[in-house]
């Protein structure tokens, strides 16, 4: 029986260089049509295509905040493909990250502070001579949430040699919404795709004057952010701006986009049903009438509107957000253009976390919780977990469209008798590993095997600390949930940038393993190579050739054999998950 540790829930569908002398860039990637690149012992000011920056010292690198790399998408810019930036003649020197984008769900992840006026990255970089290999973090959040504020410390991988840019994009209504009256050139949609295009095109631009190597940067990103890799890897505009690719718990996505004329008929859906929510409630200032929406009626919108009504509209009817085919960013679909072998042909890392989905199993019992008169933090009160009784509908609802027989695949493959002995934790068990293998193992696995089939180079991972430390459950720094969440959605994270205290040296031993594959890879193209890891990690060329990451208590760093069976991709999942 495999052991499954503490699910803990995120959706499924959530500093720099020193001295260098123009030859040596020249040398290093640099070209005629570049400018030339700073020459001070200490690059303290960085002039980029649009004015200066000024870096904060901190944490062994030098950090550049809150960089716009395009125009503020508001007004009648709202909507549209990201334009240039306006230069600027005074020196930047922001010391944090610029507001992030609009958040528009109720997710306990989204952030606070947010704006339309959201399209700036960081730029953090080591202290030293380059060029550094560059690596542009896209962030998760379901493409609702999140921002590069999150990520403001990436110290554990800038101090071993590489270059972190982390970029804000358009989220929710505001980056997806495809209404077909938005279309420009026949396509709508994907703004926020192309918001983080935009970002790559000013990394090629902009990034030697950081002592970055623009002929070497690595696209990475967790979540959406890792979902967003995979949609950069099928969309022909992306080709060029990227060396290599690392999806972490990003196939989540691969079969749930929508045609442009579906989306626009949801989006139809979604502005006029937050019209009539707004001017019911007596929002003043609506120049639309639902039914007979224009572009610039939509983009004349009443804050209000945008951050109330459409927020609430779009989550309800798109509860799992993804980029959708608009024709234009994609022109198919992420799983048809990989079946047609028109990806963009890179080497790339893919992998996941063991309890994926337990993180969302926490945040409905979490609620559940905060919701009881008056609200309970008692671990020991098992009331609020998931019942027997909630066991089928809870997978029913998470198989709708598949096919499949609900009470076959949990009596032959998820029986509650499977996990553990205590009744009041086994259906919260169970159902996150039914739905972490059907929504996130098993893909990975098959795009895994997809791209190995084209020829590329892919190395696999799973995440399996079981004793990562949890951020939903926790309050006045004790966990209160009924069950654990194990290697849950996002807890990888914690590995690679300094979100907190580790608490022990076992993590901290982890921590320096996965940022030094991490950083060998976007290096090298191959994790095993730079700085020395605790194990090597094969190549992936099946499903026995997968990397576990773990503590040292849990199993430490090893090849795994048997990832298939673990998550029975080949048994349970063989029909309904393909790539």
């Amino acid at each position: 029986m495999k052991k499954k540790a503490p699910p803990y829930p995120l959706p499924m569908k959530t500093l720099l260089a020193s001295s260098i002398a123009a030859v040596l860039l020249a040398a290093c990637g640099g070209n005629d049509n570049d400018p030339p690149p700073p020459s001070r012992v200490a690059m303290d000011v960085v002039r980029t295509a649009g004015g200066e920056v000024r870096a904060v010292e901190r944490l062994g690198m030098r950090s550049y905040f809150a960089i716009p790399f395009a125009a503020p998408p508001v007004g009648a810019r709202r909507w549209t493909a990201p334009a240039p930036a306006q230069p600027w003649t005074t020196t930047l020197a922001a010391t944090k990250s610029a507001a992030p984008c609009l958040q528009t769900s109720a997710s306990p992840f989204r952030m606070t502070g947010d704006s339309e006026d959201c399209l700036y990255l960081d730029v953090h970089a080591p202290t030293g001579l380059g060029p550094f290999p560059v690596m542009v973090n896209l962030h998760g959040g379901a493409f609702n949430t999140g921002g590069a504020a999150v990520y403001a410390d990436p110290s554990p991988l800038v101090n071993k040699g590489v270059i972190v840019v982390n970029v804000g994009y358009r989220l929710g209504a505001m980056g997806f919404l495809a209404h077909p009256t938005l279309a420009a050139d026949g396509a709508a949609g994907n703004y926020g795709i192309m918001d983080q295009q935009a970002a790559l095109r000013w990394v090629q631009d902009n990034i030697v004057q950081f002592a970055g190597d623009k002929n070497n940067v690595t696209l990475f990103g967790e979540s959406a952010g890792g979902f967003s890799v995979m949609v950069h890897l099928a969309s022909p505009g992306s080709k060029g701006l990227f060396n290599k690719a690392m999806i972490q718990s990003g196939n989540y996505g691969n079969d749930r986009q929508l045609s442009a004329a579906q989306m626009g008929a949801v989006s139809g859906s979604i502005v006029d049903t937050a019209i009539n929510a707004a001017r019911t409630a007596g929002v003043s200032g609506i120049n639309c009438a639902a039914g007979a929406v224009t572009a610039a009626c939509l983009r004349s919108l009443p804050d209000a509107v945008i951050r109330t009504y459409l927020a609430d509209a779009i989550s309800t009817a798109l509860p799992i957000m993804v980029p959708s085919v608009d024709g234009k960013v994609l022109p198919k679909s992420v799983k048809a253009t990989f079946a047609a072998g028109e990806n963009i042909k890179v080497p790339t890392v893919n992998g996941t976390n063991e309890d994926e989905y337990a993180l969302y199993i926490a945040i409905n019992e979490a609620g559940r919780r905060a919701a009881a008169t008056p609200p309970n933090v008692d671990p020991a009160n098992t009331s609020f977990a998931l019942p027997a009784a909630g066991y089928a509908p809870t997978i029913a609802g998470l198989t709708a469209g598949t096919g499949i027989n609900v009470n076959e695949v949990i009596g032959t493959y998820y029986p509650l008798s499977n996990y553990g002995s205590n009744p009041a934790t086994q259906p919260s068990l169970a159902a996150s590993s039914l739905a972490t293998d059907l929504g996130f193992s098993c893909p990975a696995l098959r795009t895994s095997q997809r791209i190995a089939a084209q020829g590329s180079p892919v190395y696999m991972y799973e995440f399996r600390d079981q004793t990562a430390l949890p951020t939903v459950g926790v309050a006045n720094g004790r966990y209160y949930l009924s069950f654990p969440q194990g290697a849950a959605h996002s807890y990888d994270l914690q590995y690679l940038y300094n979100l907190g205290d580790l608490q022990n040296d076992e993590r901290r031993a982890l921590q320096t393993a996965m940022t030094r594959y991490w950083t060998n890879f976007a290096k090298t193209g191959n994790p095993n190579s730079g700085d020395s890891v605790p194990a090597e990690w094969p190549a992936f060329t099946g499903p026995d050739k997968v990397l576990g990451l773990d503590v040292a208590s849990g199993g430490g760093v090893r090849a795994l054999s048997t990832f298939d069976a673990d998550h029975k991709c080949s048994t349970a999942w063989a029909r309904v998950v393909t790539f």
